[in-house]
């Protein structure tokens, strides 16, 4: 008992460290999907609108003898300060709220509307304010994914060309090439850092993705549990009323590797794998946590129910070795969230004790509780 609690324990303080809300944010979602950026890095893009904004105030107030040719000197300060007191907001509720897909893409639009009021002020006549679209594009899309880099680059190419078109109306002579270059240039840049993104990010994907699956059973690693089962215990309260936690340890695995070979070891747990994937619906998770103990977790299922797939999941490990002609059962412990504990750590410790128990009493393969005394 007092071991299982122990390794369990171990498991915990590794996990959180290295799978918490903090390191999360660091890790992205599949291809096409937005991207969640750690705070250290979302502070780096807040500050670098600060030093934008910075050099937007130089440049009309403290550059030669120039003046915005559309808005008053005093208005165009009023909107740079107006900017930078969003951006101050912003910066605040980032930094109590790390993740919020709604904010990445507000702060993209006042980006993207901050640089076209500056390019539509801009008196030269290639207005070098042109390069910040650029940034703009760049820094967002690069830092929250495919979706809004997509996004970012068909709002900064609208409002170019809106911009543009507002400048030159009705004097289109005042276009010189060296405008339609630089707008070509920046336009191939874009489109060129959009493809080698694009390739980037499901190389990426398919990393993540590789990086949260056991390569010989197919289901989620230990590391994928953590992350997924995180997410599942934070909705206990508000999405869900309760989940299963369900350990499943195989009986005399060792006895067939010795005996038969890990060969054939290996396809038991294939097989095995097979039987839980089959037991559970889309929205569960089954995981191989290490050699021949696997979790599954399954969101809105009370202990009774769960039990009752425990006992078809041991009915066909045992259809399944007859079938091969080998000796071997398991053995499922069960504890239910919130009832036995609030984490997945809390859980499995609950639910290890009585699988051992479990184990000690019934060596064919028994099923129990997390705090029970009695079969199920």
């Amino acid at each position: 008992m007092n071991k299982s609690t122990h390794r369990f324990a171990i498991d915990r303080s590794a996990g959180d460290d290295k799978f918490g809300a903090e390191r999360r944010g660091s890790t992205a979602a599949g291809f096409g999907e937005m991207r969640y950026p750690s705070w250290p890095e979302q502070m780096v893009q807040f500050v670098t609108r600060y030093l934008f904004v910075a050099l937007g105030v130089l440049f009309f107030n403290f550059t030669g003898d120039i003046t915005p040719t559309w808005m008053s000197l005093l208005q165009l300060n009023t909107v740079y300060a107006a900017y930078s007191v969003i951006n101050a907001v912003l910066f605040w509720h980032a930094s109590r709220r790390h993740i919020c897909p709604a904010r990445y893409r507000f702060a993209m639009w006042i980006d993207i509307v901050i640089t076209s009021i500056s390019v539509l002020n801009d008196p030269y006549a290639i207005p070098p304010s042109l390069l910040v679209f650029i940034m703009v594009v760049l820094g967002n899309g690069m830092r929250y994914g495919m979706h809004l880099f997509r996004e970012s680059l068909l709002g900064c190419f609208a409002a170019a060309m809106l911009v543009l078109s507002l400048r030159y109306m009705g004097d289109s002579s005042s276009a010189s090439p060296g405008l339609v270059f630089l707008n070509l240039f920046g336009g191939i840049i874009l489109l060129y850092a959009y493809i080698l993104m694009g390739r980037i990010e499901l190389s990426r994907a398919q990393l993540e993705h590789r990086s949260r699956l056991d390569t010989l059973t197919g289901l989620m690693n230990r590391r994928g549990l953590l992350e997924w089962a995180e997410q599942l215990f934070n909705q206990l309260s508000r999405d869900l009323d309760c989940l299963v936690v369900m350990i499943a340890d195989l009986d005399k695995f060792k006895s067939i590797n010795d005996t038969h070979g890990h060969a054939v070891g290996d396809d038991v747990l294939r097989q095995f794998s097979d039987i839980l994937h089959g037991a559970i619906r889309d929205g569960d998770i089954a995981a191989r946590l290490g050699g021949d103990e696997f979790v599954l977790i399954l969101p809105g299922t009370n202990i009774e129910q769960a039990e009752l797939i425990a006992h078809r999941i041991q009915s066909q490990v045992a259809d399944c070795a007859h079938q091969h002609s080998l000796s071997y059962s398991v053995t499922i412990g069960l504890g239910e969230a919130p009832r036995h504990g609030g984490s997945l750590s809390e859980v499995l410790e609950q639910v290890d004790r009585a699988l051992y128990h479990a184990k000690a009493t019934h060596p064919g393969g028994g099923i129990m509780r997390a705090c029970s005394i009695e079969m199920a």
